[in-house]
């Protein structure tokens, strides 16, 4: 008995539909009734696909409504007037997907494919607008769907013939606002679902890239966040996003060897840029190669000498060669090479001084990175002004 009233039921709130979409009452009321009928597993798969082709129906009706108020000069309902076109979208393409999967026979049968594309194809500039309209707003979360909407049209079965990707000038720039509407908007899916056309508008690919990268370090997939990275160093080597994240990708894993392999790669592949040579210092510095990191951080400085990460490292690394040469260094004071040793030591710490006192002088603010160090330097160095000042920022430091 249950399965006899089954399709009497679907039948009423289809034959309802048709009554309110013909006299335009409580449209979005019968919309929801629709919608709900086409999501019941029960409900037979002809009537899935009429519910959602009334839906759609009700939606251009709300449109028409807004639409003629907006001719009028009369008050309308921007949000309404957009929604109702996205909505027309979304519930054909949900009515043309039942429609191409089989029915209860097995029978496949993607009815209104073409009355659905002529149907929907003068609303594609306003599903635009609508996307545009959020975007402007910052409301990107909002701005996402009819974006992604307007570039998906591209290749749905309903558009295939239009030859959208060649045809239609704006299917690029708006992948790029969709890119960057789902960054925004914290949905990573959607930046990987764009990200490759976007790049090919041309409009700042690099950070697309960046975002794509993102996008799969979201997700948790670290092959994939590996690759974008590496994509993006190799397209983009001045944006140095995807090279900082290699490397300190490398130096958390230990992977020193790779980590010099592709530093070392990219002072030739860009030899200006000086993060570079700073990169191959850290790696050095790691590696325990002090006078390794001190010409790499002098290569650095060539390039910005404002680069304070490069004092540093060039500082702990002349200190580093200061304590090593100290542990070998002749304590027997009737012995000459006692002499040269300090002068050696001396010379080690004066090394490291003007680099350190460097630091400081661009970034006072950083006392527990400077002052340690320099504490160290000035008591070798038999600095005793420098070095009261040093323990007093110390114990400033500890309180």
């Amino acid at each position: 008995m249950l399965m006899m009233t089954l399709p009497i039921m679907a039948a009423s709130v289809i034959r309802q539909a048709k009554e309110a979409i013909k006299k335009k009452q409580n449209l979005e009321q019968t919309a929801n009734t629709l919608l709900a009928e086409a999501a019941k597993p029960e409900t037979r798969h002809k009537d899935k696909v009429e519910c959602l082709l009334l839906a759609a129906e009700c939606s251009q009706k709300l449109y028409e409504a807004e639409n003629l108020k907006l001719y009028l000069k009369q008050k309308y309902d921007t949000a309404k007037f957009f929604s109702s076109i996205l909505d027309m979208f979304v519930r054909l393409e949900m009515a043309d997907s039942i429609g191409a999967s089989p029915d209860e026979k097995g029978r496949v049968k993607p009815v209104y494919r073409r009355r659905n594309h002529d149907v929907l194809k003068p609303f594609r500039a306003n599903l635009l607008n609508g996307g545009r309209w959020y975007f402007r707003k910052t409301q990107m979360a909002q701005a996402y769907p009819y974006l992604d909407t307007y570039v998906s049209t591209a290749t749905h079965p309903f558009f295939v013939g239009d030859s959208l990707l060649k045809t239609d000038t704006l299917i690029r720039q708006t992948a790029y606002l969709a890119s960057v509407a789902a960054h925004v908007s914290s949905n990573p899916d959607g930046v990987i679902k764009h990200a490759a056309l976007a790049k090919e508008a041309g409009l700042k690919s690099n950070i697309i890239q960046e975002y794509y990268a993102r996008a799969w370090q979201a997700k948790g997939d670290t092959a994939s966040w590996l690759r974008a990275l590496d994509e993006g160093n190799r397209e983009f080597p001045a944006h140095t996003f995807f090279f900082t994240n290699l490397i300190d990708y490398y130096i958390a894993g230990n992977d020193y060897d790779r980590g010099l392999a592709l530093a070392d790669s990219m002072t030739h592949v860009a030899d200006t840029i000086a993060i570079f040579w700073y990169a191959k210092s850290l790696v050095y510095l790691k590696q325990g190669k002090d006078r390794e990191v001190i010409d790499a951080c002098d290569s650095c400085l060539a390039r910005d000498d404002k680069f304070v990460d490069a004092y540093y490292n060039k500082g702990i690394a002349s200190l580093n060669l200061a304590a090593i040469y100290a542990e070998q260094a002749c304590t027997d004071i009737n012995d000459p090479q006692m002499r040269r040793d300090r002068e050696i030591l001396r010379s080690l710490y004066l090394l490291a001084r003007q680099p350190m006192e460097q630091v400081r002088a661009l970034s006072p603010d950083d006392k527990a990175r400077w002052a340690p160090p320099l504490y160290r330097i000035y008591l070798n160095l038999n600095m005793g002004k420098e070095f009261d000042e040093m323990d007093h920022i110390l114990k400033e430091i500890q309180q």
